[in-house]
């Protein structure tokens, strides 16, 4: 049975019947003395309920509450989730937008924006040590999906160590960048029932994942990943998958 459509125009008087979030935060952003455009959402479902502000490396999301009121904001940078927060108050969510959109980093925007929370990594990207910091962090977490001994191995190969780790489902996966989307050109691990399976990532082939080896224990996994990585891959660097894509084709 489907749901009834959200009242937005009782959470949201300023939208009426027919506005949308992308014309009202527009407003408002140019009211608070910024002057980029403010975009509609991508994904059609949220055509009246999300917007977006864009630039070179830098993009603001903004999404209505369906039950209750508030403006969902996230902020990124070369594909990396920054910073979050929620409001009530459209506002404080245009002052968020266009402080992000001119270059704030996130201490300013904490300081200025209370509603804004930084990601855990994000002073490590503003640093320039995200892979070091993504590697302590893995090795030094409880989660059940992280295999320790997996980890360890990895880290302990230089060409994997300076790539940026990252976890999909139970799969240990290497990145030649830090940003969302990573690169998915080198193998992935998966422990599986006491052993170690080895596999190119499922883009690599129409029918899924291409095999290339199970051992008994992580050094071997790890010693497999090694020896298929293409030439001089790596170390990661800032940006996206997309990012580097450009910078080839250029």
């Amino acid at each position: 049975m489907s749901q009834p459509a959200p009242d937005l125009a009782s959470l949201y008087p300023e939208l009426g019947q027919d506005g949308t979030l992308q014309i009202v935060l527009q407003k408002a952003v140019h009211q608070a003395g910024y002057r980029f455009e403010v975009l509609p959402e991508r994904a059609g479902a949220w055509k009246r309920t999300g917007a977006r502000a864009d630039s070179d490396s830098r993009t603001t999301n903004a999404h209505l509450g369906i039950q209750n009121r508030c403006f969902i904001m996230s902020f990124w940078d070369r594909g990396v989730a920054m910073a979050k927060g929620t409001t009530t108050i459209l506002n404080e969510a245009a002052a968020a937008t266009g402080l992000w959109q001119s270059g704030a980093n996130v201490e300013d925007m904490a300081s200025a924006c209370p509603f804004v929370h930084p990601g855990p990594l994000a002073e490590a990207h503003e640093r320039g040590t995200a892979v070091e910091t993504k590697w302590t962090i893995y090795r030094q977490t409880a989660a059940s999906h992280v295999d320790h001994d997996l980890i360890e191995a990895s880290y302990a190969q230089p060409r994997l160590r300076a790539l940026f780790p990252f976890h999909s489902h139970r799969s240990l996966a290497f990145s030649r960048c830090t940003g969302f989307p990573y690169t998915h050109d080198a193998p992935v691990v998966t422990p599986v029932s006491g052993r170690y399976r080895v596999t190119w990532w499922k883009s690599r082939s129409p029918q899924g994942p291409a095999d290339i080896g199970e051992t008994d224990n992580p050094r071997d996994a790890v010693a497999l990943v090694v020896a298929h990585l293409p030439p001089e891959y790596g170390p990661a660097v800032a940006g996206t998958a997309d990012d580097l894509d450009k910078s080839v084709s250029a």
